[in-house]
């Protein structure tokens, strides 16, 4: 009889600092989830530390007082309000080392970034010894976590659940040097209206009890599902090197699986849970996740994990749509019309999908530098787009909301993000820098623009300097160094000057440290001379185009450096156009003075005509929009 080795376990990928053994049943009578959960925490520090410190993100919504209310003006946010008739909150009932002592009483509340005694998403307790350095602590931890109706990515809505965040989550600890951490400490920031998470890598083996009707997806993989015979189902799901489990459930879901398997990249089983009104949107769905994982994984690099589970909400609870969580995304579909060329399932899946690895696989600090997972991936996200859906920007002519007839024209790429620019105008830039801790922006739509759409064009306007090419090494070299060890934008900043092979720190410096305003402009132009200037204080290199009489075109170039540069010839000009391949203007402020005519030249006028769609593009995508 032969006998066959099992297959060693693959090495870890991360650190796997901490581990969460959970079990929880959802009652669907009174909206909420108890649970029981074991955790088990490594001190990754050369010293002993004497206290844990816990988000706990639900209280955001148990009343008024809490930060997150506050700061959505009562509970809105991003088009969505919070039904105060249907709070949510987290409750601690038990908390207790290994050894039974209970530490619940040794607890207390922690407002660590702003003066609100009152916000209870951060817990911290005092424990009778320190973990010692390289050690580790076990706590039996018993919670109840009430759902609010559905917002801000989290609740119920009629019998559909999206559960996240839901249950005692340790902050991060971070020794002395960690992102470059000049002494050592808890990072565990309060959940504000425009801030996301961070947390340390590890293992989640999870265990559900729900009614037996009930469909479930799920961070990681199902192995285990038992009827108990009493009308309810347990599942267990595991997963490791991720940080953060989220769940959703309905008994409405459809359930499709596919298998994507392509050469030279890992498999991966495609999971779509689908409202039964949009059943003929699946196949959409599944070449959107099709072209998200070969892009990224050839790009960037393979995706891991076994599963991707696809999650579209009920009707009504939009407030869950268009969230990461790993290996899980949720979604947000429509019947299909004629004007499916804005994609919009496609864009907001592709957008989270791109999550999986600069929020999964990377996880940078979301609370303090949003825009090393927000901004990378909207700067991927429209790149693929445009890539693999070049009609996603065509303009429809509708009447009464009705789309009649498709413009023969489209809009060019980017001109969302641009549009976002224009609406805001100067304040967007010089408000605050992009690197700004979220909480710390004024106001929502200063957030979510310095988050997405600054750092995004910021990233395109590299692209045109530096070459796509040197463009995409950049994110490939970051990624594959620093994935699953918690980067700084300092950290990104070395590697894109390594990898340029020059010193990008006047390039940093202005647009991602700096609140400097972008405006060049042809001044004047006559048949012999063209005046350019730099009306802005923020300095790019210029390519400049010269259109003349007898239709020839010369380009030239100019370092952009003095408030005024003059060129001359001895052909008669008919226009000329600053950044005619439109590659490094992508933060002007003005956009319409970068070209000027003496005659009509149609190509002239075809900038300007695109440059005028801006803000059409905008209301069309309003519909659409993703954060």
């Amino acid at each position: 009889m032969s006998v066959t080795a099992a297959a060693a376990d693959p090495p870890p990928l991360s650190e796997r600092r901490v581990r969460y053994q959970i079990e929880a049943t959802l009652d669907t009578e009174h909206k909420e989830v108890r649970g029981r959960e074991r955790l088990t925490w490594r001190n990754p520090a050369p010293h002993p530390v004497p206290d844990l410190q816990f988000h706990l993100y639900l209280n955001a919504f148990r009343d008024e007082k809490s930060s997150f209310r506050r700061e959505s003006g009562g509970g809105q946010l991003r088009g969505d309000e919070m039904d105060p008739t249907a709070p949510g909150w987290i409750d601690l009932l038990s908390v207790r080392a290994a050894d039974g002592a209970d530490l619940l009483s040794r607890g207390e509340f922690i407002h660590p970034d702003d003066d609100n005694a009152d916000d209870r998403t951060v817990w911290r307790v005092l424990l009778p010894q320190p973990v010692p350095a390289g050690g580790s602590i076990e706590l039996d931890i018993e919670f109840v976590a009430k759902l609010p109706r559905v917002f801000a990515r989290v609740g119920y809505y009629g019998d559909f659940y999206m559960v996240a965040q839901w249950f005692p989550k340790l902050g991060v600890y971070e020794p002395a040097g960690m992102r470059r951490r000049a002494e050592s400490g808890w990072n565990c920031h309060q959940f504000h209206a425009t801030t996301e998470f961070y947390a340390d890598f590890g293992e989640y083996d999870v265990t559900l009890d729900v009614p037996s009707p009930f469909i479930i997806g799920a961070t990681g993989v199902e192995r285990e599902r038992r009827d108990l015979g009493n009308g309810r189902t347990r599942y267990r799901f595991t997963q490791a090197d991720v940080h953060d489990f989220a769940w959703t459930c309905s008994p409405r879901f459809l359930v499709s699986e596919e298998r994507f398997e392509v050469e030279g990249l890992p498999p991966v089983k495609l999971i779509l849970l689908l409202q039964p009104e949009h059943a003929d949107q699946r196949e959409r769905h599944f070449r959107a996740a099709r072209v998200a994982l070969e892009a990224y994984g050839r790009q960037i690099g393979p995706y891991p994990y076994e599963t991707l589970t696809i999650v579209d909400p009920a009707y009504g609870a939009g407030g869950a749509g268009g969230m990461e969580y790993p290996t899980l995304v949720t979604v947000g579909t429509r019947p299909r019309s004629p004007d499916d060329e804005l994609l919009g399932p496609e864009v907001i899946l592709i957008h989270e999908f791109g999550h999986q690895y600069w929020y999964g696989m990377v996880a940078s600090n979301e609370f303090e530098e949003a825009w090393l997972d927000e901004g990378i991936n909207s700067y991927c996200e429209a790149n693929l787009m445009a890539a693999s859906y070049p009609m996603h920007n065509a303009l429809w002519l509708r009447f009464g909301g009705r789309p009649l007839w498709r413009l023969p024209v489209r809009v060019p790429d980017w001109s969302f993000q641009r549009a976002q620019l224009f609406l805001l105008g100067a304040r967007a830039i010089t408000t605050a820098p992009i690197i700004t801790p979220a909480w710390q922006f004024p106001s929502p739509d200063l957030y979510a623009f310095n988050a997405y759409a600054r750092p995004a064009l910021t990233l395109k306007m590299l692209e045109g300097y530096v070459g796509a090419a040197t463009m995409q090494r950049i994110l490939k070299t970051y990624f594959e160094r620093w994935r699953f060890k918690h980067p700084t934008s300092e950290d990104f900043f070395e590697v894109a000057s390594e990898v340029a092979g020059e010193d990008l720190t006047w390039f940093f410096d202005q647009y991602f440290r700096g609140t400097k305003i972008l405006d060049y402009a042809v001044a004047s132009l006559d048949e012999r001379e063209v005046v350019l200037a730099r009306k802005g204080e923020a300095v790019m290199p210029q390519v400049i185009e010269l259109r003349f009489a007898d239709g020839a075109t010369r380009r030239e170039r100019w370092d952009g450096q003095a408030a005024e540069y003059r060129l001359t010839t001895d052909r008669e000009l008919v226009s000329v156009v600053l950044d005619p391949d439109d590659m490094l203007l992508r933060l002007d402020l003005n956009p319409a003075n970068n070209s000027r005519t003496r005659l009509s030249d149609g190509r002239a006028n075809a900038s300007l005509f695109a440059r005028a769609l801006l803000v059409m593009q905008w209301l069309l995508h309003s519909a659409v929009s993703l954060l």
